[in-house]
């Protein structure tokens, strides 16, 4: 599974006032409910807030990933916030979250939501793709950002322009 199918622009966004990861949580929530009517945004908070109570969801580098699975959910949904300031996620390296990239997964699913995790963490081990999400102006370029692939850059000769 690719980035590209399951996030799309309505859900990225690029500066998220918040004041607490409860709160960054809910928010992602509400914001995911308005584009999926089918998951409620109570329902989105509440599966978010069990599996963070799990263990930390950060994942180091100033990103965490929030997930859970949801029974309403068909499809496995993506979205991005990036915060105006970092919270804490318990992160092993301690840096505070910048970037959640939440990830919802329908209840029956088994083999998507680790495959998506693993898609992610190849990801955002790339310098060039953090800091492209860390800079980009608005929720336009986060997006386009989002969707860049480190390893197809590194597959080829040529340099796509940032700017």
């Amino acid at each position: 599974m690719e980035i590209d199918s399951i996030l799309v622009p309505e859900r990225t966004f690029s500066s998220i006032e918040t004041s607490s990861k409860k709160r960054a949580i809910e928010i992602a929530a509400d914001l995911i409910a308005r584009t999926e009517p089918a998951c409620a945004a109570g329902e989105v908070y509440r599966g978010l807030i069990d599996r963070e109570k799990l263990g930390p969801t950060a994942v180091g580098h100033g990103i965490a990933i929030p997930h859970c699975r949801l029974k309403n959910c068909t499809k496995t949904i993506c979205a991005l916030f990036r915060l105006s300031e970092g919270m804490d996620f318990g992160a092993f390296d301690d840096e505070l979250v910048t970037l959640m990239f939440v990830l919802l997964f329908p209840g029956n699913e088994e083999a998507d939501h680790l495959h998506t995790l693993a898609m992610l963490a190849k990801r955002i081990e790339s310098e060039t793709y953090l800091k492209g999400l860390k800079l980009a102006k608005d929720d336009r370029e986060l997006f386009e950002m989002a969707l860049w692939n480190p390893e197809e850059e590194a597959s080829h000769s040529h340099h796509k322009g940032t700017s």
